[in-house]
Order: C-alpha cells, then structure tokens, then sequence
C-alpha cells in the first residue's frame, strides 16, 4: 500500500477529530450530570449567557464541536480527491507517525 503526504494528513484530521469527540464527550457528561443536579432545563442550562458557573465548559463545548465538524469536512474533502496536506493543522504530519498505523511498508514511498 502506498501512501502520500495526503493520507498521512487523513490520519492526523481523524486523530484529532476522535480525540475532540472523546473530549467533547466527557464535558457533556460533566454538564449534563450538572444540569440534573442543578434541576435546570436544557435551554436555560446550556445558555452560557445565564449560567456563568458552567458558561467555560458550555463555550468550549461549542468550540469542540466546530472543531469536529472542519475536520469532518477536510475528511470529506479527502474522501472526494481533493488535498487536505495544505492545510495548516494538518502540514506538520511526520510520515514516521503514521507508521505505526498504516505499517512500514506504507511510509516506504
């Protein structure tokens, strides 16, 4: 199997895209564990604006989840031909980091 600097780039959006979902994940746990601790309701509760105990970990929800979604779509990008190696982010990927997940013979090229 051959792989190019632009396979290697799918495999760090994905790493960080997995990694952004479990971190999501567990603030919304956090939160929600909160919020029915608290007996808010959800619009209240995830309204930073009024729940400025909480309104850090709401905001960064938030951001988390665009963050999700602009590595979905340069996954998607990937998937349908185009280059994703340019993009900031993602230029930095070392060959010898995906090694380990492609195998060796992946990086020989």
């Amino acid at each position: 199997m051959d792989a190019s600097r632009n396979d290697f780039a799918l495999i760090t959006v994905m790493r960080r895209y997995f990694e952004a979902k479990d971190v999501a994940n567990a603030l919304k746990e956090r939160l929600e564990a909160a919020r029915k601790e608290a007996g808010d309701e959800i619009g209240r509760f995830y309204d930073p604006r009024r729940n400025a105990l909480h309104a850090e970990d709401i905001l960064e929800w938030h951001r988390l989840r665009k963050e999700m979604d602009e590595l979905m779509s340069l996954a998607t990008r990937w998937g349908r031909g185009g280059n994703i190696e340019d993009v900031a982010d993602v230029a930095d990927v070392a060959a010898v980091d995906a090694v380990g997940f492609l195998g060796t013979h992946a990086a020989a090229d």
